[in-house]
């Protein structure tokens, strides 16, 4: 017996068009307005996070692969917004930091996305949005 896919019923397809089409509404502000690539403006969102980071952290957070993280943070670094200094504890590694011009960016940029993060949500109720998050961080965890 012929087994067939339909596309618009088949949840993973769906989520990963979802996934792409909230990246590209999110990154008018980041890339049009600030020039960063999807990339580095997920490596400074995740460098923001703490005091200093590895790159190794970075690409956990953020699923992006060692190459991708790598010319994320040579860019930022050379833009000046993010330092990069070598671990005490191994000196292989290197602890990266935002600068202040990254902390400056960061701080600018954040307010946006979240003015853009509200506008692609407002056709969901409360309940609706709380929902979402809820089971997609239970999907996440199971994955």
């Amino acid at each position: 017996m012929k087994q067939s896919l339909h596309l618009e019923s088949f949840f993973p397809y769906q989520f990963s068009v979802l996934a792409q089409q909230m990246s590209e509404y999110i990154a008018k502000i980041y890339h049009q307005q600030y020039g960063l690539s999807r990339y580095e403006w997920r490596v400074l969102a995740c460098v923001s996070q703490s005091e200093t980071i590895a790159a190794k952290e970075i690409m956990k957070m953020t699923t992006l692969d060692k190459m991708q993280v790598s010319r994320a943070i040579a860019k930022l670094t050379s833009n000046n917004y993010l330092c990069q200094q070598a671990s005490e504890q191994d000196k292989r590694y290197n602890n990266i930091s935002l600068t202040d011009a990254g902390q400056a960016l960061y701080q600018e940029i954040v307010p946006l996305v979240k003015q853009q993060e509200q506008q692609m949500l407002a056709h969901l109720t409360t309940q609706e949005r709380e929902q979402l998050i809820t089971i997609t961080q239970k999907l996440s965890q199971h994955l």
